[in-house]
């Protein structure tokens, strides 16, 4: 009987054990959830705050446009070297051309360039479809009847003549560094009015374009007496004034490629006076985007 009691106690003591430690166990669980709950809520709370962080934009800074400078134009200071009845023209702003539409597909196709090796440079960068180019190193208001630079049928013809072989609806001429050099001024100018004349007749169904000559670096210009932009700037008065006066189209291109100083910028050229590839792109650019240039 005492046996019997004594099994009794043993089996009520380990169920209440076995109650304890279920209890015990249930209260650990308890408290684990709860602390796994809570580092999780502090963890989406963490990550949300950065998430919202990062999504604001750093503001960059903007530099402010360079002061005005109150010393005299580089027109002034190339008057001494140039012709009287030059320095007396009134100056006409050589960013006055306006900006319209973009040229559509197909615009250049029936387009010629004239120039010398900065012309030749474009056409190596080729931006501007399908147009032709008749780009001669060292071509001149001169030796643009006179040098054999053309291949038309297997023979080499001066580019004015050439320019007799086939109809063009546009006609882009850039000339005039490499005279900056001639001792006569109005040389020059009479030269380029006989070239414009001359493509006016043979070609009459084309708008004629005369761009403006591009500048040179600032580096090339302050240490070259005859390629600086201060005779540059006055040689583009002079042709922009003839274009007017021979109702064809002034293109002002320095504009496109020239900083706020009206150089070319050290990083545009390797030499200071012809384009790189960069440079090539905003002359295109610029011509893709000033097209309307109907005679009167």
């Amino acid at each position: 009987m005492q046996v019997t009691r004594y099994k009794q106690y043993k089996r009520r003591r380990f169920f209440r054990r076995l109650a304890i430690c279920i209890f015990l166990a249930g209260v650990l669980y308890l408290i684990g959830l709860g602390t796994f709950a809570a580092f999780r809520g502090i963890s989406q709370m963490v990550h949300g705050a950065a998430r919202t962080q990062s999504s604001v934009p750093e503001i960059s800074a903007v530099s402010s446009s360079p002061p005005v400078s109150s010393s005299p134009s580089k027109a002034e200071s190339a008057a001494a070297s140039l012709p009287p009845e030059v320095i007396s023209s009134p100056a006409v702003p050589l960013s006055s051309t306006p900006q319209e539409a973009v040229a559509p597909a197909g615009y250049f196709d029936d387009a010629l360039l004239i120039g010398d090796s900065r012309t030749e440079a474009l056409r190596n960068y080729d931006g501007l479809d399908n147009a032709t180019y008749y780009a001669v190193k060292g071509l001149m208001v001169s030796t643009i009847f006179t040098k054999p630079s053309i291949e038309i049928h297997g023979k080499k013809l001066p580019v004015m003549q050439a320019l007799k072989e086939k109809k063009y609806g546009k006609i882009y001429i850039m000339l005039g560094v490499n005279e900056l050099g001639w001792s006569s001024f109005n040389t020059f100018v009479g030269d380029y009015q006989k070239v414009i004349d001359e493509m006016k007749a043979s070609q009459p169904g084309a708008v004629i374009y005369v761009q403006s000559i591009l500048p040179v670096t600032a580096k090339k210009s302050g240490t070259d007496k005859v390629y600086n932009n201060q005779k540059i700037e006055a040689y583009n008065q002079a042709i922009e004034e003839m274009a007017a006066k021979s109702k064809v189209r002034y293109l002002a291109v320095n504009t496109a490629v020239s900083d706020s100083e009206g150089n070319l910028p050290e990083d545009a050229s390797a030499d200071g006076v012809h384009l790189n590839r960069e440079y090539c792109k905003k002359w295109c650019e610029y011509l893709r985007t000033h097209t309307n240039g109907e005679r009167d």
